[in-house]
């Protein structure tokens, strides 16, 4: 017996959309859900080693972000911190931030931004990128119990 629940989405990353903004980014996403979906935009961002966003700011937008896996640096305003896995921040709107990746490795981090400030069209728009099979292990062991 099935039931439908109204409103509900629910899928798995390998049926993502995987993109960067440009071709040469350093970093790229998995499209989990967009502004078409729901009022938010969240994907998983995986940063090249040595990879960064460049310092941005979403005007209305909050940002959260939660490590999956890897090390890096988040920038908020005029303070940096560590990342590693486990570590979340919340970016309010209006304040200037980017994330480095400082390890060795990738690193992956999930990203919601609420709502959405057409953001999810902007990584819509870029070109298709694809998972490896190091994107692979860690995506799939992040979903596993330890």
């Amino acid at each position: 017996m099935s039931m439908s629940i109204p409103g509900l989405i629910a899928g798995h990353y390998a049926d993502c959309p995987v993109r960067k903004i440009s071709p040469r980014d350093t970093n790229k996403f998995v499209l989990l859900c967009d502004g078409t979906q729901a009022p938010f935009v969240s994907v998983v961002e995986i940063f090249d080693e040595g990879g960064q966003t460049p310092p941005n700011v979403h005007a209305a937008a909050v940002e959260y972000f939660y490590v999956l896996a890897g090390e890096g640096a988040a920038i908020v305003g005029e303070m940096e911190m560590p990342i590693r896995p486990g570590s979340f921040f919340i970016v309010p709107p209006g304040s200037s931030h980017q994330v480095r990746n400082t390890g060795r490795g990738r690193l992956y981090v999930l990203t919601t931004m609420v709502p959405d400030e057409a953001f999810s069209d902007l990584i819509k728009a870029g070109p298709e990128a694809s998972l490896d099979e190091a994107d692979l292990a860690v995506l799939n062991g992040a979903l596993q119990p330890r």
